[in-house]
């Protein structure tokens, strides 16, 4: 019989509020095409309450027993999912203190091809045909010209997924 690799703990946290979030909710509640930003997604920081949250985060962390916390951290390279990181880090919420987070491509948010940048209405307008052909074929299987389908982001986290049980085994591991 097999035997199961896998950390004996996972976390995943998604970063705090970030800028994009603030900026798409804004596009949205006035009806706006396009989501009005100054950075690449890559790119994009947490808000100032983004921040707090992701500060309270690793004191919650850090307020668990050292043998309870977290060992290692892997993070998307994204900058908001970094500073959320960087402040569970900071807060003391890894056991044995600060260490550096383990940057993972695999973790990045997914690709949003032609859509990026624009709201629902944005993509209804700018191409009717790929909104049509994404209400046929459904949100999960749909893959926007240069982008990612979410049955492409499994796939790829599930390689992620793969190497974390391999090089992780029995530690504690999370995810941002």
């Amino acid at each position: 019989m097999e035997r199961q690799h896998w950390p004996t703990r996972l976390w995943l946290v998604r970063h705090g509020q970030s800028q994009g979030n603030v900026a798409r909710d804004e596009a949205h509640e006035a009806g706006h095409l396009v989501i009005d930003l100054d950075w690449r997604d890559v790119d994009v920081p947490l808000s100032d309450l983004g921040q707090r949250q992701a500060e309270a985060t690793g004191r919650w962390f850090a307020a668990l027993p050292e043998d309870q916390r977290p060992e290692v951290l892997l993070s998307s390279p994204y900058v908001r999912a970094r500073q959320t990181a960087e402040a569970i880090c900071k807060g003391g919420g890894l056991a044995g203190g600060a260490k550096s987070t383990v940057l993972d491509e695999r973790l990045r948010e997914r690709e949003f091809g032609v859509f990026d940048g624009l709201t629902t209405i944005g993509i209804r307008e700018k191409y009717p045909d790929e909104a049509a052909h994404r209400a046929k074929m459904g949100k999960f299987y749909h893959r926007p010209p240069g982008g990612e389908s979410w049955a492409d982001v499994i796939l790829r986290l599930r390689s992620a997924m793969n190497s974390i049980a391999l090089q992780h085994e029995n530690r504690r591991v999370m995810i941002v």
